[in-house]
């Protein structure tokens, strides 16, 4: 053990082994010093441990063995106690420091990566210990609502009328500002809704969409348009604009920097406009309307206009009629429309187009995600990606029931092809920590059995579930058709607990069936639900447990201006409404 260079003279430094070696070579017990361990906080370089001189002198003739005619006093023998023991304390010193050590690092670790997970975790918070409360506003300017469009670096990406705005999702500090060309703008990918609940999609990049009519034509309807696609990357850095023939109508804004652009091809026969009252009536359903227009759909990079895929979607009569039915401006119908809007769902992991006769679901790489047999999107099919790769399709997600012994849900991989069939109704949970991944929930008959990746059976339990609010590492929290909240052991299928009360004295009764909860979140620990006051309808209940008793830990109440969402943002709440974007803490 060597001095270190400029070390104060009553001091040594040395770095720690890693082998946690004991120093065997001492020759002599007195030559090993007393250490005293310190490390400020915050240091990265090696530990340094000073060895301050004892108060003892070290003079050898005071250490020597004492003659018969001096009695042994308790001080020397002290003395001579810590002599002896002063190698055994520098090791024993040496494997304390260094266990303490490698306890905060796995600590530090372990806190990083359970940071990073609830970041990137549906309704993931990085803290739910304390009742939120508003921390910061950002309000719409005058009667143009202000679009939440995307997630991106840790940011809240909004609109707001010509302008982008990054805003901390912390505190909602302006970090960067984008003025958008002159027009009416669609940015995104925007909010997506989800298993019921609502998320902001994460995004590297922001594609916006500004319409820009041309000269000449003879009406405004009929003018040739031309748009203006401007991308924005998460550090608010404009990558590219440039001119596209096209209405927002025909264009779309893509995920991972994409546009989306769709044209209506090929011929159809005429319709009896009448058909629209009948299929308003109910009396006319699919296959009403048995020829239509097909549709093209291109996905091109948005900066350089380089295609991506493209596919046409041929028409189908057997999707809801009631997308051909052209609506007046005062809420009658007008007639029947072959070739009317296209509605979509674009996030960085799926795209959906819907219309007359068309309802087609596409991995960003242009795979169909679904079948011809499968039932219609406005039915209850539905797609939802899952946080750990792959998607879940459901035939009938609103079949909160599920006891039909031969419903079949199944699961994908990221490039559309079957893992594997479930039997049952797939439960995709509303919330979690980023753990769990390897069970799978499903309501089968009257029980909810859990599975691993290949499909093996690993539990079932008797609980009638209807949705998973939570899913932790460890819990997963689920409601079952009587509203009733039940806390089950995610590695057993053992119930916990169960909360037949968890909505007593709160308006939710307006919410369909046991869909009561609009909202839910997890830290890990805690899960936290929001509940609708359908009798104030600016009022939200929220409610925490701990997930692993289910003791309620608080609850508060919350107002805002009208109807919003709440949602999970880079491990923060964050309410959206039309009106106005609310950051809590």
């Amino acid at each position: 053990m060597a001095r270190r260079r400029g070390a104060r003279p009553d001091a040594y430094t040395f770095d720690l082994d890693a082998d946690g070696a004991a120093p065997d070579d001492l020759e002599d017990p007195a030559d090993a010093p007393v250490v005293r361990a310190t490390r400020s906080a915050g240091s990265r370089g090696p530990l340094l441990i000073d060895l301050d001189p004892d108060d003892v002198d070290d003079d050898p003739g005071d250490l020597a063995p004492p003659s018969d005619a001096e009695p042994l006093s308790w001080h020397r023998a002290l003395d001579r106690a810590r002599v002896a023991l002063r190698g055994r304390r520098l090791v024993a010193a040496v494997v304390v420091v260094a266990a303490a050590l490698t306890a905060v690092v796995v600590d530090t670790v372990g806190d990083r990566g359970r940071i990073a997970a609830l970041r990137a975790a549906p309704g993931g918070v990085l803290d739910l210990s304390a009742e939120p409360h508003e921390v910061w506003r950002v309000e719409a300017e005058g009667s143009v609502p202000g679009g939440l469009m995307a997630v991106a670096g840790g940011l809240v990406v909004a609109q707001r009328q010509e302008t982008l705005l990054g805003l901390d999702v912390e505190t909602g500090e302006r970090r960067w500002q984008v003025a958008l060309p002159a027009g009416a703008s669609s940015c995104g990918p925007g909010m997506q809704v989800w298993s019921g609940g609502v998320q902001a999609d994460t995004a590297d990049r922001i594609v916006c969409v500004t319409a820009r009519p041309s000269d000449g034509g003879a009406s405004e309807g009929d003018r040739v348009r031309r748009s203006t696609v401007t991308v924005v990357a998460a550090d608010g850095t404009v990558e590219g604009t440039r001119e596209v023939e096209g209405s927002p109508a025909e264009l779309y804004p893509g995920g991972d920097g994409s546009l989306v652009s769709v044209e209506w091809v090929g011929e159809a026969s005429p319709v009896d406009p009448r058909v629209a009252d009948d299929i308003v009536a109910g009396v006319a359903d699919a296959g009403a309307i048995s020829d239509g227009y097909d549709l093209r759909v291109r996905v091109e990079d948005a900066v350089t206009g380089d295609r991506r895929w493209q596919q046409t979607i041929p028409f189908d009569g057997a999707v809801d009629p009631s997308l051909c039915v052209r609506w007046s401006d005062d809420g009658t119908t007008s007639g029947v429309d072959l070739r009317g809007g296209v509605q979509t769902v674009v996030t960085d992991r799926l795209l959906w187009l819907g219309g007359c006769g068309i309802d087609a679901w596409f991995t960003p790489g242009g795979g169909r995600l679904d079948r011809p047999a499968d039932p219609g999107t406005f039915e209850g099919f539905s797609v939802e990606p899952l946080t750990g790769g792959g998607y879940a399709v459901r035939t009938d997600a609103d079949d909160l029931s599920a006891d039909d012994p031969t419903a079949t849900d199944r699961i994908l991989r990221d490039d559309g092809t079957e893992v594997r069939e479930v039997r049952g109704r797939y439960l995709v949970p509303l919330s979690t920590d980023g753990g769990g991944d390897g069970v799978h929930l499903a309501r089968r008959g009257a029980a909810t059995v859990a599975t691993s990746d290949d499909g093996t059976e690993l539990w079932r339990t008797d609980v009638r579930s209807t949705s998973v609010l939570v899913r932790t590492a460890q819990v997963a929290v689920l409601v079952d058709e009587g509203r009733r909240v039940y806390g089950v052991d995610l590695g057993t299928g053992d119930v916990l607990w169960v909360r037949p009360d968890l909505v007593e004295g709160l308006d939710a009764m307006g919410a369909y069936g046991p869909r009561f909860v609009d909202a839910a979140f997890t830290d890990g620990r805690l899960a936290a639900f929001v509940v609708p006051d359908y009798a104030r309808g600016d009022v939200v209940h929220w409610v925490a447990l701990d997930a692993a008793s289910g003791r309620q830990l608080w609850q508060v109440e919350l107002g805002g201006d009208g109807w919003g969402v709440q949602l999970a943002v880079a491990g923060r709440l964050v309410r959206w409404s039309p009106t106005e974007i609310v950051g809590l803490g």
